[in-house]
């Protein structure tokens, strides 16, 4: 989910249904802004969300039941308001 949860209605959703299509053992990487302040992007380029902090994002994944849940950041350049997060987890193998 590459810079999609913020024009998500509902990301949480979006996740969850991620992980529902997923096979036992595969993973969900979400790649998407850290919480901002920048309100021009909703009329410019129909963001819903500001971004996301870090626990958000985390609750999202284990939220869908995914596990080994881990949010790190992913690029940050100087004086761009924007840090984008990686975020992922892993649909546990109902095998094991």
């Amino acid at each position: 989910l590459s810079q999609a949860l913020h024009h998500a209605a509902n990301p949480a959703r979006a996740v969850a249904e991620a992980a529902r299509i997923l096979r036992p053992g595969g993973r969900v990487l979400a790649l998407d802004l850290r919480k901002h302040d920048q309100e021009w992007v909703r009329d410019r380029v129909g963001d819903r969300w500001l971004g996301f902090t870090d626990a958000d994002l985390e609750g999202f994944l284990a939220g869908a039941g995914l596990t080994h849940v881990k949010v790190r950041v992913g690029s940050r350049s100087p004086g761009d308001p924007f840090t984008v997060l990686i975020a992922s987890g892993i649909k546990n193998d109902l095998k094991h």
